[in-house]
């Protein structure tokens, strides 16, 4: 079984930095809202699209190493929430690595 099979909601919530963190978080917890997403052995990934169009690589290998390229000075971000929110609502991620050109940090 893998980390993300007992992932709750509530938990994710209360990584949140901040309530606003949290609030655009929610509007990231869909697939639609995301360019990519995919799940790379234990770990599960995506691509965010940010505010000026730019690609933000986001990419979890447990709740508590969730990371993203954005510049967002909160940890974790929004995006990282966001992933994490799909994750605990069961979202099925597809076997995929990361593409290629995107890095996390």
């Amino acid at each position: 079984m893998t980390w993300f099979g007992s992932l709750t909601v509530a938990f994710v919530q209360a990584l949140a930095p901040d309530a606003r963190a949290l609030a655009d978080a929610k509007k990231l917890a869909k697939a639609s809202a995301w360019r990519r997403l995919g799940r790379e052995g234990d770990a599960v990934w995506g691509v965010a699209l940010g505010s000026k169009g730019d690609a933000y690589a986001v990419f979890a290998r447990s709740a508590e190493d969730a990371r993203c390229s954005c510049p967002s000075r909160k940890r974790p971000c929004k995006h990282a929430l966001g992933l994490l929110l799909l994750v605990a609502n069961g979202h099925a991620f597809v076997e995929e690595a990361l593409p290629a050109g995107h890095r996390y940090t």
